[in-house]
C-alpha cells in the first residue's frame, strides 16, 4: 500500500481515515474472496492428498491377489524331517506317501595321495593343462570310465606366468587351488588345501552330486605330451588306469522307495516325483518308514480376499466422509461436496466390481459368485459363507477369476505370453508347418580308428564357428563311445559355450547323426575345416546339412509370426500372444484364451486415477498425469491465478489510494486557500471605516 498521507490541515477532515475508509470498501470484499477461495483450494488439494492415500493403500492390499503363487497355499508334515523334509511350491499336490530313503546322493570327492604331499603350499607342483572329463566310474576300483556328453570337459592352464594382479603364478598347490575357485573361470569343481599333520594335500570335490558327476583328471605338459609318470601334474591324475589322487568319497545317486516304487536321482532335491512339491532328503536309514503329508492350506487366500473387501469399504467410506452434505447450512459437510470427480471414481469402481470376467474356466466369473454384493451406501458386503465354500470347491476357479491366465485347449501347445496389447478372448489356432531342428546325417558309418590325420576339425552350429577341435587318438571299442567323445568335445568348444549353443549326436542304424538343439530357420550344422580324412572317415561324405524350420500357422484367422517354435500374434485382439508350439498334427488345433483376471482391472482403473507424484509441494501442473493428478493440478492453478488476482488488486489499490490522496490533497489545498482568501477579505473588511462585527 501507498505511504501517501494528508494531515487535512486545509480542509479540516480526517483524510487519511476517508481515503482509507474508501480503498477498503472496494478491496476488502474482493481479498476476502481470494483468500477464502484460496483457502478453500488449499483445502481440497489436502482431501484429494488423502482420497489418493486411501486408493493406493487399497491397491496395495490386494496385490498377492494377482500372483497365481498366492492361491497354491499348502503345508507340509514329515514323520521324521531329519530324514526328509519338503518344499511346496505352486501346484503343489495334496496327499499322503510313504518313502523309504535307502541312499542319499553324493558328490565325487578326490584327495591328493599321501605319496603326493607337499612340505608348503607354495611348493611348484609343475607346467602343463589337467583336463577334468565328467562321468561315469564302473567296475571294481573304478577302472572303466565313461564320459557323459552332456557334460562339457573343462582344462586347468598351470604355468610360471606371472599374473600381473597377484604378482604371482599359479604353479604352487595354492595356486592351483586358487585358479580352481577363481569364480571368472567357473569349473564344475571345487578345491580346497588341508594339512594332514606333516604335510600339505589337495582335495577336490565336484560341485554336483550323483553318479554322473564323477570326475576323471588327466594331465599333459603345456604342449599336449604325456607327463613323466609320479611326477609334476601326473600327480594329480585320476582315471580308469592311473589313479595318483584317493577317492575318498565316491560318486552316487539318491535311491529312495516311494509307496513301494524305487526312485534314483542324481541330487537330493527332489522335484518332480510329486506336482509342486521338493523333496529333500537330509539322511538315509534303510528299512525306516516315513510319512509325507501335504495339506492345502486356503486360509491366507481367504484372510486377503477379506482385506480387499475391508480395503474398499474403507476407501468408500473416505469417499463419503469427504462428499457428504448435510445442508446448505451445515458446517459439518464434507470438503469435496458435490465432487463429480470422487462420483466418478465411485462408479469406475463399482463398474469393476460388475465385471463378469468371460474366458476363463470353472465357476467363478463375478465378485457375487465369492459371495460379494454392493449395499445402497457402496460398501461392499462379504458372504464368508459363500466364499469359503468357493475356494474350497473351486480354488482354481477363483485364482483364474483373480490373475491374468491365458490357456490353450491342445496339450502340445502351450501359452507363453502376452502383452499390454492383448485383448480378452478365444482365439482359434492353426499350425500349418512344424518347428524342425537343423543336423547333418552321415552316410556310411564311421571308421573307429582315430589319428593324427583324422581327428582334428572345426564345426558350424545354427551359423556359429567353432575353434579347432581334437578328437582324442585311439581305437574306439564301438560307435556309441566315439560318439560320446564326439558330442563331448563340440559341447565344451567355447565358442559355442558362449552363445549358448549345443548339439545331439545319436547313432542312427550305425550312421553319425549330429542334431542342433535349436529349432528355426536359424538352426543348422556343417562341418567346415578338417583333416583331410576326417570327413570320410565318420561316414559323412557327400552329406548334406539339414536346415531347421520355423513354425507356421494362424491365431484368430491371421497369419503369426513364427520363430524357431514360437508362434506369436500380430494383430488383432489376440495381438501379443505367444504359443510354444511342440509338436502335433498340422491343421486346427483348437483354441487359445487370454483373460485379464479382475486385479488387472482394478489396478488398470486404480492407476488411471491415483496421482504418483502427490508429495510435490506446488503440483506438477505441467504435466497432468491421472484424474487426481489433473484435478489437483488444477487447484494449483487456481490458487496461482488467485494470487496473480491478489497482485493486480494490491496495483489498482495502490493507485486508487494515490488517487485519492492526490485529490483530497488538491480539494485541501483549495479549501486551504480559500480559507485564507476568506481570512484576508474578512480582516480587509474590518479595516474599513465604519466597520462593525454586528
Amino acid at each position: 500500500m501507498s505511504s501517501i498521507t494528508s494531515t487535512g490541515l486545509g480542509s479540516g477532515l480526517d483524510i487519511n481515515n476517508i481515503v482509507t475508509a474508501i480503498v477498503g470498501a472496494e478491496k476488502d470484499p474482493a481479498l476476502s474472496k481470494i483468500t477464502q477461495g484460496v483457502a478453500e483450494a488449499t483445502a481440497k488439494i489436502s482431501a484429494y492428498g488423502l482420497l489418493n492415500s486411501e486408493l493406493s493403500s487399497f491397491k496395495s492390499s490386494y496385490k498377492d491377489l494377482g500372483y497365481s503363487s498366492s492361491f497354491t497355499a499348502a503345508t507340509s508334515t514329515s514323520s521324521d524331517s531329519s530324514i526328509l523334509e519338503a518344499t511346496l511350491g505352486y501346484g503343489a499336490e495334496t496327499g499322503q506317501w510313504e518313502f523309504e530313503v535307502n541312499k542319499r546322493a553324493q558328490a565325487h570327492t578326490l584327495v591328493s595321495a599321501e605319496a603326493n604331499a607337499f612340505a608348503e603350499v607354495t611348493d611348484e607342483i609343475g607346467e602343463g593343462i589337467i583336463k577334468l572329463t565328467y562321468g561315469t566310474y564302473s567296475g571294481v576300483g573304478n577302472t572303466n570310465f565313461t564320459a557323459d556328453p552332456d557334460k562339457v570337459f573343462e582344462t586347468i592352464n598351470i604355468s610360471n606366468t606371472i599374473d600381473p594382479i597377484t604378482g604371482k603364478s599359479n604353479n604352487s598347490l595354492e595356486g592351483l587351488r586358487d585358479t580352481i575357485n577363481d569364480k571368472g573361470n567357473d569349473y564344475s569343481v571345487s578345491a580346497t588345501i588341508i594339512n594332514d599333520g606333516e604335510n600339505y594335500r589337495l582335495i577336490l570335490t565336484s560341485k554336483e552330486t550323483g553318479e554322473k558327476s564323477s570326475v576323471e583328471m588327466t594331465a599333459t605338459d603345456l604342449e599336449g605330451d604325456p607327463i613323466t609318470k609320479g611326477s609334476g601334474l601326473d600327480r594329480f591324475t585320476y582315471n580308469a588306469t592311473s589313479k595318483n589322487m584317493t577317492e575318498t568319497v565316491f560318486a552316487q545317486d539318491a535311491e529312495i522307495v516311494m509307496n513301494g516304487i524305487t526312485i534314483t536321482s542324481q541330487t537330493n532335491d527332489l522335484n518332480n516325483i510329486i506336482e509342486g512339491v521338493s523333496i529333500n532328503l537330509k539322511d538315509a536309514e534303510v528299512g525306516k518308514k516315513i510319512t509325507l503329508k501335504v495339506d492345502g492350506d486356503i486360509s491366507k487366500v481367504e484372510e486377503q480376499i477379506q482385506a480387499f473387501v475391508e480395503n474398499y469399504n474403507n476407501t468408500i467410506n473416505k469417499m463419503s466422509e469427504l462428499t457428504v452434505f448435510n445442508g446448505a447450512d451445515s458446517k459439518e459437510n464434507g470438503v469435496l461436496k458435490g465432487d463429480s470427480t470422487i462420483r466418478n471414481i465411485q462408479s469406475m469402481m463399482r463398474g469393476v466390481l460388475n465385471t463378469q470376467i468371460e474366458h476363463i474356466e470353472g465357476s467363478i466369473h463375478s465378485f457375487s459368485d465369492l459371495g460379494m454384493l454392493t449395499q445402497r451406501d457402496g460398501t461392499l458386503d462379504l458372504d464368508e459363507a459363500k466364499l469359503a465354500d468357493a475356494l474350497k470347491n473351486d480354488l482354481k476357479g477363483v485364482a483364474d477369476f483373480f490373475t491374468a491366465t491365458g490357456s490353450t485347449t491342445d496339450s502340445s501347445i502351450l501359452f507363453d505370453s502376452n502383452d499390454s496389447s492383448t485383448k480378452p478372448g478365444t482365439y482359434p489356432v492353426e499350425v500349418t508347418q512344424l518347428a524342425t531342428q537343423g543336423g547333418l546325417a552321415a552316410t556310411g558309418g564311421p571308421r573307429l580308428v582315430i589319428d593324427d590325420d583324422n581327428n582334428s576339425f572345426q564345426i558350424r552350429v545354427d551359423g556359429y564357428e567353432s575353434n579347432s577341435i581334437d578328437l582324442n587318438i585311439g581305437n574306439y571299442s564301438s560307435i556309441d563311445e566315439l560318439i560320446v567323445e564326439l558330442q563331448s568335445k563340440i559341447n565344451s568348444d567355447n565358442n559355442l559355450i558362449d552363445k549358448g549353443i549345443s548339439v545331439k549326436i545319436i547313432n542312427d542304424a550305425g550312421n553319425i547323426s549330429i542334431t542342433s538343439n535349436k529349432y528355426g530357420s536359424a538352426s543348422s550344422v556343417a562341418f567346415t575345416n578338417s583333416d583331410a580324412d576326417f570327413i570320410s572317415n565318420l561316414g559323412f561324405f557327400g552329406s548334406t546339412s539339414r536346415t531347421g524350420v520355423n513354425v507356421e500357422g494362424k491365431i484368430d484367422g491371421v497369419v503369426a509370426d513364427g520363430r524357431g517354435q514360437y508362434l506369436t500374434s500380430e494383430e488383432g485382439g489376440s495381438e501379443g500372444i505367444k504359443l510354444l508350439v511342440q509338436g502335433g498334427a498340422l491343421g486346427n488345433r483348437g483354441t487359445v484364451s487370454y483373460a485379464d483376471g479382475v486385479t488387472k482391472a482394478m489396478n488398470d482403473l486404480l492407476e488411471s486415477v491415483i496421482d504418483q507424484n502427490i508429495s510435490e509441494s506446488s503440483g506438477d501442473v505441467s504435466s497432468s498425469k491421472g484424474t487426481i493428478d489433473g484435478k489437483i493440478d488444477s487447484f494449483y492453478k487456481k490458487i496461482a491465478d488467485l494470487g496473480e488476482r491478489e497482485t493486480n488488486l494490491t496495483f489498482r489499490m495502490d493507485k486508487l489510494e494515490a488517487r485519492l490522496y492526490k485529490e483530497f490533497n488538491a480539494m485541501d489545498s483549495a479549501v486551504s486557500g480559500l480559507n485564507n482568501t476568506m481570512t484576508y477579505l474578512k480582516g480587509a473588511l474590518d479595516a474599513l471605516p465604519g466597520s462593525t462585527t454586528d
